[in-house]
């Protein structure tokens, strides 16, 4: 609340930055994919930090490294901070990055403890199940603004089904998944 408050009275990117990150990390519940509507409603859309196709291709990149959602908080919080040099894109991308991480590294260190001691009661047990289903519901819904953002584009569509195949039915790591729709996306931009 604090970090809301500032960021609101003093309008300084940077402070409004950490509490996005912050406010988002706290909603990550069985995996950083239920935030990618989240964050592309929040960045892309409301706030313009970024554009969509500087998203999806963030979005696609992070997959290539452990921990995709620290990473792509820091290139978030980086290009949000691009107006105002390298210096804050820096501190844009960590503070991004920490933010994100911090509700997580609470509740861990701090909070598990009484966490155990609630999971015994009924209705404690029994909410658990339906945040399952909206966590479910989230990622569904991360996939469906994905594709949705697509737009009309059928070779866009093409590199997604063909993804998805390659994915689905052959043994290709993602790594290298992701590195082949890199090359074919650059190879097709540069023919069209």
């Amino acid at each position: 609340m604090g970090l809301a408050l500032v960021g609101y009275l003093t309008g300084w990117r940077l402070v409004r930055l950490s509490e996005n990150f912050y406010r988002n990390g706290s909603f990550v519940y069985g995996g950083g994919q239920v935030l990618i509507p989240v964050l592309l409603t929040e960045f892309v859309k409301f706030k313009k930090y970024l554009s969509q196709d500087e998203f999806l291709s963030g979005y696609g990149l992070v997959q290539l490294v452990p921990g995709p959602v620290f990473s792509f908080a820091s290139f978030i919080g980086v290009l949000a901070m691009r107006e105002y040099g390298l210096g804050w894109q820096i501190a844009g991308g960590l503070l991004a990055s920490i933010a994100i991480f911090v509700p997580g590294a609470f509740i861990m260190f701090f909070a598990i403890r009484i966490w155990e001691h609630l999971k015994r009661y009924r209705v404690v047990k029994a909410s658990i199940e339906g945040i399952n289903a909206a966590s479910a519901g989230l990622v569904i819904a991360g996939a469906w603004f994905l594709v949705g953002s697509l737009g009309s584009s059928w070779d866009k569509l093409v590199f997604v089904v063909l993804s998805f195949l390659l994915l689905q039915f052959t043994n290709v790591s993602r790594h290298v998944l992701i590195l082949l729709a890199l090359v074919g996306g650059l190879s097709w931009q540069f023919y069209k």
